[in-house]
């Protein structure tokens, strides 16, 4: 049996010699489609190559902003009366906590009968000076019988009863008056409520730890203060790249938002430790690191501040 083939056709436009009219698109094809198909191909090696080139490069390192924060605790055993809350802003040396210390809670008691106290010193004030009115005219009604009896118009009876009555006055008044000295020796002061805790710098209270009316000792903890002061970075390196981080080499500070800023490099940690889990990669091990400390050569605005906010580090690896 011979095996014969179909003649193919002379030209993509005609099928056994009949003319054969394709659509208008598939007549010509754009050449900016195969540059598209191309670039879409070439992508991802062109952009693991210039990585690799960064790599080369650049040596960059995980980093977050810190700032001064510390833990202010009450310094005195008492009930809390007051305490900022959370986002106030301080001076150095404001006030943040007010509490009522133990030694005073034992004179409550004492303070309710201060007010009566005072209350019947008032009462003895006022009885005393009308005695001191009665003395003034026993006094009076004397000296006028004595000139009464020198004139023959009144007795001895008379003059010797009146200097009775002031005498009785004026014993009476002497008693009052010591009464009076007596229960104002007994009134103490009312107690006054210390404060706690001063802020050691202007700052933000991040959080307050304690509510009024609670019970503290004086090592508890009742609040947490951020600093004013401007913040600092701190990266984390591979122990293999300490060559690139010397105490004054510079760096560049990479934030989340895009922005670059210079930094020179403060201090380096004398021991590695394990990288911070935040910073860590799921596909990759946490390795032992070194603690890097750097500073910004243009200060930052405080309200753009987070503190813990991550940024990356990059340092310059060619010579």
């Amino acid at each position: 049996m011979k095996i014969s083939f179909d003649t193919p056709p002379a030209t993509p436009d005609s099928s056994n010699d009949l003319s054969v009219r394709y659509a208008a698109s598939r007549r010509h094809v754009p050449r900016w489609r195969w540059y598209l198909i191309v670039l879409a191909v070439l992508a991802l090696p062109v952009y693991y190559g210039i990585q690799f080139i960064h790599d080369l490069l650049v040596v960059s390192a995980p980093g977050f902003v810190q700032m001064q924060q510390v833990t202010i605790t009450a310094g005195t055993a008492g009930h809390v009366l007051f305490v900022l809350p959370s986002g106030a802003t301080v001076k150095s040396g404001e006030a943040l906590c007010r509490i009522q210390p133990y030694e005073q809670n034992d004179t409550i008691a004492a303070s309710r009968s201060n007010r009566i106290s005072k209350s019947a010193l008032r009462s003895l004030q006022t009885a005393l000076n009308l005695q001191a009115r009665v003395v003034v005219i026993r006094q009076n009604k004397v000296k006028a019988l004595k000139k009464l009896l020198d004139e023959g118009a009144a007795t001895t009876a008379d003059l010797t009863e009146a200097q009775e009555q002031l005498l009785s006055a004026e014993s009476s008044a002497d008693q009052s008056k010591a009464a009076l000295e007596r229960l104002a020796a007994q009134t103490s002061v009312l107690p006054q409520v210390t404060e706690a805790s001063r802020a050691p710098f202007a700052g933000q209270v991040i959080r307050p730890l304690v509510y009024p009316g609670q019970w503290v000792s004086h090592d508890t903890p009742i609040l947490t203060l951020l600093s004013h002061s401007q913040p600092w970075i701190e990266a984390f390196l591979s122990p293999k790249d300490i060559r690139y981080a010397h105490p004054g080499t510079p760096a560049t500070i990479i934030f989340s938002n895009g922005q670059h800023i210079p930094g020179v490099v403060m201090s380096v940690s004398a021991e590695a430790s394990r990288l911070p889990p935040q910073f860590s990669v799921f596909s990759s091990t946490r390795g032992n690191t070194l603690r890097i400390k750097l500073r910004l050569k243009y200060p930052l605005q405080l309200h753009d501040v987070v503190k813990d906010m991550p940024v990356k580090v990059n340092f310059q690896a060619w010579p």
